[in-house]
């Protein structure tokens, strides 16, 4: 069961009706719950009642990129793609939700061994990937949708969500693109294990999204691991070849996804569809609204001593209340996620556990199913040396971002030092003694060697956000009342 806090679920779920009770808006520095119905008012008209009523800003460029998406909206209010007949082992096997734990195998995260182009794959060898035709023996050429991206905290996923909750159709999704690629990934095995196909299995992925949603909403896209760039640019095809319309935002014009990234000539067909099928709009204002709430509640201690470990002790037991402590187990894809302290939905966790050890975007994403809220210790200044746990860290953070889970955590130094390398500002230039393992097992370059999972400037990039999200973070509208009376009483 998703966290019901959360804007939007945050699982692929096909929308059940087409009129709100409360339209959840998530503007990066303001949460704003508005009534609306998306049968009686268009993007335009439900973004200048929110100005009006005080609930948003006026932001001459968050409304050209409202005017974008009115475009779009007019362009698709009638739209309804032709159905195209499902392939026969996509009506067969039983539909395969991003829910289901009934698959139990022990799966495994696409690793490096996809890189040479003649390895073989779940989809064959990588070049049969991208030489394959098209499946599809009349593709419906729907609609061209809308590609909006920008600087962290300018109001691009509240403009989209706004977009999402007019538009009237049923047959919309709206999902953080990397719960969708996790979604991907688990359709793709459930094929494998469940229905023995030996074939390319993204027609059928595409058709199953397809009948289920012909407008696609993508939040934060972005592409940093090579098993999603070798998918993506299929997907994307046979998606748009079946008349699907695609909506996304993300911090990176499509030009820049998967910089640098290892065979990143494989995936530049996929941009160029993008870009083919999408309009491409900027909305950069230079403010990031997530930091315009000056009413912060100190919800990072730092530093790491004796009296932060005392006050997170005290808040805990404040916040279960009478609650027995206990360890959960959280079990799913056949592994388990232990919690030694948790109280209802509130856990109390070490960096260490969640960060330190190997855990993937779906662990993270099933344990925010599960609490409310999340005291983290023991939270380390980050550097690029420490990359791994960086990027868990980060990812941690996206599954509490996207599900709103409110976060109290001691640091070792505060959030602004937080991802500083003070003790070597060059670490970005250092190969890790790992990855100079990883590079030798892979037979890679000198050039290869200087892609961005090697050169930490995907984690720089990723930085920035993470801390504009921390900051929001810490607001009243995010802290809520209930967390900021307890905070109250032990700080």
């Amino acid at each position: 069961m998703v966290n019901t806090n959360a804007p939007f679920n945050l699982q692929l779920q096909t929308a059940t009706h087409t009129c709100s009770t409360a339209l959840s808006i998530v503007s990066r520095s303001q949460h704003t719950t508005a009534q609306a119905c998306s049968v009686h008012q268009s993007p335009i008209e439900l973004y200048t009642h929110l100005v009006e009523a005080g609930k948003l800003r006026e932001d001459a460029h968050q409304r050209q990129s409202v005017a974008k998406l009115e475009e779009l909206y007019r362009r698709i209010e009638h739209y309804d793609p032709p159905k195209l007949p499902l392939p026969e082992k996509v009506k067969q096997h039983v539909k395969l939700n991003v829910g289901d734990d009934s698959g139990k195998e022990n799966i495994k995260s696409p690793d490096f061994a996809w890189i040479n182009k003649n390895e073989k794959t779940i989809f064959g060898t990588i070049k049969e990937l991208f030489d394959q035709k098209q499946t599809v023996s009349r593709a419906i050429r729907g609609p061209n949708g809308l590609y909006i991206y920008g600087d962290v905290g300018t109001g691009k996923t509240m403009l989209m969500d706004l977009f999402y909750q007019t538009v009237p159709t049923p047959l919309k999704n709206r999902v953080h693109f990397h719960a969708f690629m996790q979604d991907v990934h688990k359709r793709i095995h459930k094929l494998r294990v469940h229905e023995g196909i030996t074939s390319d299995p993204l027609p059928l992925i595409a058709s199953e999204l397809a009948s289920e949603a012909w407008l696609l909403c993508f939040d934060e896209m972005q592409v940093t691991d090579i098993g999603d760039a070798m998918i993506l640019r299929r997907l994307f095809s046979e998606l748009f070849d079946r008349g699907v319309v695609m909506v996304t935002t993300s911090n990176r014009p499509p030009d820049d996804l998967y910089q640098n990234g290892i065979q990143r000539q494989s995936f530049l067909p996929a941009i160029d569809l993008l870009k083919n099928r999408c309009q491409v709009h900027s909305l950069n204002s230079g403010i990031d609204y997530r930091k315009q709430d000056h009413n912060r509640y100190q919800v990072y201690l730092s530093p790491l001593n004796i009296e932060t470990d005392d006050i997170i002790r005290r808040l805990f037991n404040q916040l279960r209340g009478g609650t027995k402590v206990e360890a959960k187990e959280i079990s799913f894809w056949g592994r388990t996620l232990l919690i030694k302290e948790s109280a209802g939905r509130v856990a109390k966790v070490s960096f260490q556990q969640l960060c330190g050890e190997p855990h993937s975007a779906a662990d993270y994403l099933e344990l925010v199913k599960h609490f409310d809220i999340i005291l983290l210790t023991d939270v380390p200044a980050m550097t690029l040396a420490h990359r791994n746990e960086a990027r868990r860290f980060i990812t941690l953070l996206d599954a509490m971002y996207e599900n709103r889970i409110k976060l109290v955590a001691t640091m070792e130094s505060n959030l602004s030092e937080l991802f500083l390398d003070k003790i070597n500002p060059h670490a970005h230039q250092i190969i890790a003694d790992t990855h100079r393992l990883l590079m030798d097992d892979l037979k890679l370059s000198t050039e290869q060697a200087t892609s961005s999972l090697f050169t930490g400037a995907e984690e720089v990039f990723a930085f920035q956000r993470a801390i504009s999200r921390l900051t929001e973070m810490q607001t009243h509208g995010w802290v809520g009342d209930d967390l900021a009376h307890a905070l109250e009483k032990v700080l």
